[in-house]
């Protein structure tokens, strides 16, 4: 949980400060006990990603042009950690792959506000401490050390005698890393806890008047656009508590319309995407009325690469075909389960909530075990690099079904087609390969059993939570 906070001021975007494209980026550095013969440096919105060689002692060097100054990540195999940069930077580096994180250290033009951006890293993570000690506190406890916290924030800025617009967005980072803690209270309190805190009517005052053309706020900081995003959803529950009949589409076309910086406007109609879905039996209706909203050519290419996936993914249309590893050797195709009904698990060795699913789904596999009516399929999204773990994995565990593993992860034809982007992802069809869902069916839910007893038959037999 410390970690979770920390990683808060870690992934910050920042793309307003003044910075010459004709200097670019010079970055260099030494790299001891380097495991790989490259480094890479990307942002975390895979807006920008550059392979630079390292040889055999470690050192690398390159020039590059970047379109937006902010926080990128440096990352060799598994270890990263991040830095900022912009045109005009000419940055030497020094790390260590055992501590990548810890013991990076810079110098040259650039290296006071990265050295002062990972000290406020760790003082912030310092403070927080153990999250249950830090937010199980009563509020007006929490608001006073969330005051205190933020007045020795400010106490190390002071000190690090940054130049202007670095100071500017430092104190901005501050701030809205404190309304961030501030609004998380219920939600930790809540999961260390389980109780519900006493906070007052106003406490959330903060994020309802939070300003939403904060351009600055939203090109600098993740906290703030996690901020903007929670008091949009803040205000919709307000707004559908006095009038039960208003839209969330109609709510959050008077919220966008209220926004004139266009990048947070775009990301606030965002939030409507998910009506665009096969699971939704209004989907073409909605998404007529959430296309107008949007104005940023990029966004209508994705709405309507939603809409074109929703249609082939309806209820009655013809599921794609895969062709991918079998576990226990060779190749399986959904060709080859044809005449039965098919349920798919998609998911991978990295993510926790499949791994949260899986004993449910072997007593779901256990339960129609002898039952020729259905096979229980799940595809592995793991990266090629992970390929071991997963069989490990599958073995160690026991996993029962038919165990597969997808031949380039999210990028293969099979998960473009149902555009699969949040796992586990739980697909149903029927014995010609019609697809009956889509999603939606995990294996703990308790309309999945339900659905299964209606087209295959028997056996619900447990009671199982939604």
């Amino acid at each position: 949980m410390k970690k979770t906070i920390c990683i808060l001021l870690l992934f910050i975007n920042i793309s307003v400060f003044g910075q010459d494209s004709n200097l670019g980026v010079k970055l260099k550095g030494k790299i001891t006990n380097s495991i790989s013969n490259e480094v890479t440096i990307y942002k975390f919105d895979k807006s920008f990603e550059l392979s630079i060689p390292v040889d055999n002692r470690g050192s690398f060097s390159s020039k590059f042009t970047i379109q937006d100054p902010g926080i990128y990540s440096i990352k060799q195999n598994k270890s990263y950690t991040t830095l900022f940069l912009k045109n005009g930077y000419d940055l030497t580096l020094s790390i260590d792959s055992k501590s990548f994180p810890t013991s990076l250290k810079f110098e040259g033009n650039g290296a006071v506000f990265n050295t002062y951006l990972k000290a406020k890293s760790k003082l912030d993570g310092d403070l927080v401490g153990d999250t249950k000690v830090y937010f199980v506190v009563p509020v007006e406890d929490f608001l006073k050390k969330i005051a205190s916290d933020s007045t020795q924030l400010y106490e190390q800025l002071r000190n690090a005698k940054l130049e202007q617009e670095d100071a500017k967005l430092a104190r901005k980072l501050i701030l809205y890393d404190y309304l961030l803690k501030r609004n998380n209270y219920r939600k930790f309190y809540v999961y260390n806890a389980k109780t519900e805190p006493f906070i007052p009517e106003n406490y959330l005052d903060p994020i309802r008047n939070l300003d939403m053309n904060d351009a600055d706020a939203y090109n600098n900081s993740m906290d703030y656009r996690y901020l903007f995003i929670d008091k949009w959803r803040l205000l919709e529950a307000e707004a559908r508590k006095k009038d039960s009949t208003i839209s969330i589409i109609d709510f959050t076309r008077d919220f966008a319309n209220k926004i004139t910086y266009e990048p947070i406007r775009d990301q606030v109609v965002r939030m409507l995407f998910n009506k665009v879905d096969a699971r939704n039996p209004s989907f073409e209706s909605d998404y007529q009325k959430i296309k107008p909203l949007i104005r940023v050519e990029k966004t209508i290419a994705e709405i309507e690469k939603r809409l074109a996936t929703a249609k082939s993914n309806k209820s009655g249309n013809k599921l794609a075909d895969f062709n991918y590893e079998n576990h226990k050797g060779g190749l399986t195709g959904l060709a080859s389960l044809k005449g039965k009904y098919v349920y798919i698990d998609i998911w991978a060795t990295w993510c926790g909530p499949c791994i949260k699913e899986f004993p449910e789904l072997d007593k779901l596999i256990k339960d129609y075990k002898g039952n020729d009516k259905i096979e229980f399929v799940c595809i592995s999204i793991d990266s090629k690099s992970d390929y071991q773990k997963w069989r490990s994995f599958v073995t160690d565990k026991q996993l029962g079904g038919i165990q597969l593993i997808a031949d380039k992860g999210l990028d293969s034809d099979f998960m473009r087609f149902l555009n699969v982007s949040l796992i586990p992802r739980n697909v149903l069809i029927d014995p010609q390969g019609n697809i009956i869902s889509s999603a939606g069916l995990r294996p703990s839910s308790k309309t999945t059993r339900e659905t299964l007893a209606k087209y295959v038959g028997a056996p619900i037999i447990k009671s199982v939570k939604k």
